[in-house]
């Protein structure tokens, strides 16, 4: 991909995201072409929670937080949210603002 070229599935992708619950409550970002979601409202971000990318194919990556591994491949974005939810570390609460 180069600069100013869509993300494939990249909007789905959030629309599933922002519906689901425990996800809304933490600050979603894109990078890399890529979907983060950060505990922290602004930088330095502090992910704790597998990242998403989207696949020219139409599948989607899940990766574990700030890692390059893969927990799975999912072919819609709803299963790749759900793999993510599946994912999200216990006790995590939502997004706060950082000093």
């Amino acid at each position: 991909m180069k600069p100013g070229t869509a993300y494939p599935g990249i909007v789905p992708l959030i629309e599933v995201a922002g519906v689901e619950p425990r996800l809304r409550q933490l600050y979603p970002f894109t990078s890399h072409y890529n979907l983060n979601f950060s505990s922290f409202t602004s930088y330095p971000w502090s992910i704790q929670v597998p990242s998403i990318d989207p696949l020219h194919d139409g599948r989607f990556r899940v990766r574990r937080p700030r890692s390059s591994e893969v927990i799975g491949f999912a072919n819609s974005a709803d299963a790749a949210v759900s793999l993510v939810v599946g994912n999200l570390p216990a006790g995590l609460g939502p997004a706060v603002a950082h000093d």
